[in-house]
């Protein structure tokens, strides 16, 4: 789930930026309630009772611009880049695993 969630937040910042020249557009960013919600349905045992993230436009982001569009270059790189680095650790976290079964079945470290 969490690694679809980066993937879906990659996307959204590719968007942004592809949109970055596009009067009066706003970005898009996932629903800050997703955080809350995934944390309370861990805490519980059920994550995979979450549904899919929520998309919206983030209309409170003040625009620094004459258009209207309210995508900054420099925010949207940064939180790609953060993003990128989370995918990759929860990758790792995943993959870790199931390396250890495959030695363990294969009888091999390689």
């Amino acid at each position: 789930m969490l690694l679809d969630v980066a993937v879906r937040r990659q996307e959204i910042f590719a968007s942004n930026l592809g949109n970055i020249d596009t009067p009066g557009f706003k970005r898009l960013e996932i629903s800050k309630d997703f955080s809350k919600v995934f944390a309370e349905a861990m805490r519980a045992g059920k994550p995979a009772s979450v549904a899919s993230p929520e998309v919206v436009r983030d209309l409170k982001s003040p625009s620094q611009r004459k258009d209207g569009n309210n995508v900054v270059l420099q925010d949207e790189l940064l939180a790609m880049n953060q993003n990128g680095a989370e995918y990759e650790a929860l990758a790792e976290f995943v993959s870790g695993p199931m390396r250890t079964m495959r030695m363990a079945i294969s009888g091999r470290v390689n």
